[in-house]
């Protein structure tokens, strides 16, 4: 697919900022973790970022705030992520199943059955 409208440098700077985060997050360092994480949630939001490619950044800043011991953020975040990966590829892609299977083990009561394929859709 050829790029358009500077799509690919989002793209790629969006996935930069995460995986920036995801270091941060394996080293430890979860405060410079979420600042990445937000900072890549916030570009590809603004830039019009494919609705995955944004929910990956807000999956992993989810992942972040799980870590902080921030619960009730995370939560918002899994939730976000799964929304937006349910309604551009379906609650049966490998994405959403991966958000929703990190989401039931780090918040088991908040990951509801109502995001189950299953019983959601």
């Amino acid at each position: 697919m050829a790029c358009t409208n500077g799509k690919c440098e989002l793209s790629s700077s969006v996935r930069q900022l995460r995986e920036a985060g995801m270091d941060a997050l394996r080293d430890g360092d979860v405060d410079q973790a979420e600042n990445l994480l937000r900072r890549s949630v916030a570009m590809s939001e603004a830039g019009g970022g494919v609705a995955t490619a944004t929910a990956n950044s807000v999956y992993r800043l989810g992942l972040a705030l799980h870590e902080a011991g921030r619960q009730d953020e995370a939560a918002a975040e899994f939730e976000k992520a799964l929304t937006l990966v349910r309604d551009r590829a379906g609650c049966g892609s490998k994405l959403y199943q991966t958000i929703l299977g990190h989401f039931a083990r780090a918040l088991p009561a908040r990951a509801h059955p109502a995001w189950d394929c299953a019983v959601g859709q």
